[in-house]
């Protein structure tokens, strides 16, 4: 995503899903922050090191799945300018959808809100502008790619995708 931030920019640069589940990249006061909503259950909470200098400013966020087994957790890596600033994992991801009902949203949340921290200010549109934005996939991991054995477990977690 490439966009123009204000001094202390502030509101969702995006958010897919909503209050039921879903995930979130916003900014409060130039604090950049991507939430993950585990359906209510859990809330992941990924902040970047350093504030958001005002000008043009380049985000990535890049999700690492660690295994191609439903619910496997990912690696989140918030990315300013090309150099790393953030990072964490969601223990559980959501396997299929968040919500049948809810949106996906760019520079404003306008269904339910994803996150807690702006139900308040809800929609939380972005103060800034946003110039584009790129969703990219990478090849999806394999079975054979992970090797990850469950705790107290004899065998693997992750089973062979069956055509």
């Amino acid at each position: 995503m490439d966009a123009t931030f204000g001094s202390k920019a502030s509101g969702v640069l995006y958010a897919l899903g909503g209050m039921s589940g879903g995930l979130t990249l916003y900014l409060d006061k130039g604090e950049l922050t991507y939430e993950y909503n585990t359906l209510e259950l859990w809330r992941t909470k990924i902040k970047a090191n350093r504030a958001i200098p005002a000008g043009r400013n380049k985000i990535e966020v890049e999700t690492v799945m660690s295994s191609p087994a439903r619910a496997a957790p990912a690696d989140i890596i918030l990315r300013l300018n090309g150099e790393e600033v953030g990072r964490g994992t969601v223990k559980t991801t959501v396997p299929m959808l968040f919500t049948a009902t809810e949106t996906f949203d760019v520079g404003i949340d306008l269904g339910s809100p994803v996150s807690l921290d702006y139900a308040d200010k809800a929609p939380f549109a972005f103060d800034g502008t946003i110039g584009e934005i790129h969703v990219r996939y990478s090849a999806p991991l394999s079975a054979n790619d992970v090797n990850i054995a469950a705790p107290d477990s004899e065998g693997p977690i992750v089973e062979p995708a069956r055509n």
